[in-house]
């Protein structure tokens, strides 16, 4: 049975008090691993087209650019849908919103902010990535020898421990938060909810 937290939040500029019940952490992580299910279908399409553009020379640029849309999708996913639903379909499905603190919903720059921690992380890999391919362009005759050359960097390695940081610390502080605050709540002063 999931573990559910009660808490009266008070308003101090209504006066009113809510009450918000928050979602345990597997609920979250369910939540979080439904989104991924639902955006694999995408990513599994621009992967295979990718991986057809691997060996051809010609074909360099525009496989890079997939990668960057790998991204972008994933991110604007997350901004767009917990502004305009209040929520992911993952966070929609297990009956949970996002909303800010005060229990009002969230806008544009608060969901923005909410995803901050995991574009920057995606800006830094692709800077990296990119600037690797700039400094070994002569060696690397097409796009799969570049992303298994790069794996090998002690660069992609301090990238790989850098984002299973980022993610160890984000979720990590939801298991020890009486609300299942993550940091990247906490950066855009939100918190999931189950809906009323």
């Amino acid at each position: 049975m999931e573990e559910e937290n009660k808490v009266n939040e008070v308003n101090e500029s209504q006066n009113t008090v809510k009450d918000f019940t928050y979602p345990s952490f597997m609920g979250r992580a369910g939540a979080y691993i439904f989104d991924g299910l639902i955006l694999s279908p995408v990513f599994v399409l621009l992967f295979f087209v990718q991986g057809k553009l691997y060996t051809n020379e010609s074909m360099f640029y525009p496989a890079l650019i997939i990668e960057l849309m790998f991204f972008i999708i994933q991110n604007s996913y997350n901004v767009f849908f917990t502004k305009r639903f209040n929520g992911t379909p993952g966070k929609l499905f297990f009956k949970f919103r996002v909303c800010r603190e005060d229990g009002m919903p969230v806008t544009w720059e608060t969901s923005i902010k909410r995803e901050s921690i995991y574009i920057i992380r995606n800006i830094i890999y692709l800077i990296c990535f990119y600037a690797f391919i700039a400094i070994n362009r002569e060696k690397i005759t097409n796009f799969g020898i570049a992303t298994y050359l790069h794996s090998e960097t002690l660069l992609s390695k301090i990238e790989n421990w850098l984002s299973f940081i980022i993610y160890l610390f984000d979720f990590g502080k939801a298991l020890f938060s009486p609300k299942r605050i993550t940091f990247h709540d906490k950066i855009a002063g939100t918190v999931v909810v189950y809906r009323p």
